[in-house]
């Protein structure tokens, strides 16, 4: 892939930490191919256990919702597979309420709970 991630990733206790790019504030439809290798790792990550820090990210629109539920889709169909975001704001708390998509997508406060969570 040439386009370069805007993401990080990071193991913790045999779970895939994603962290979003601190210019990820706001996250808009147009920056969704930056993340398109989020979708990637949720067919590659072994155990399938992912946690989306959002802690730096105060707004999304409904595309990023639906690439949420993308990711949430795909993990959850590998034998095993756990999918969270933690660090979420109240925004995006709401924003995932209305939605009812926090019926699909566990929440965490933090990283570490959502790991914790995943032993």
């Amino acid at each position: 892939m040439s386009e370069a991630h805007r993401f990080g990733t990071e193991r913790q206790n045999g779970v895939t930490v994603v962290r979003l790019d601190p210019d990820f504030v706001s996250v808009y439809e147009g920056e969704l191919k930056e993340l398109a290798g989020i979708l990637d790792l949720t067919e590659s990550i072994e155990p399938a256990r992912l946690v989306l820090d959002l802690s730096g990210t105060q707004y999304f629109g409904s595309a990023f919702i639906g690439f949420l539920i993308a990711v949430s889709t795909r993990m959850n169909r590998r034998p095993g597979g756990r999918f969270a975001i933690s660090a979420a704001s109240s925004f995006a708390r709401v924003a995932l309420a209305s939605t009812k998509s926090d019926q699909l997508i566990e929440l965490f406060d933090s990283v570490d709970e959502a790991v914790a969570a995943y032993q």
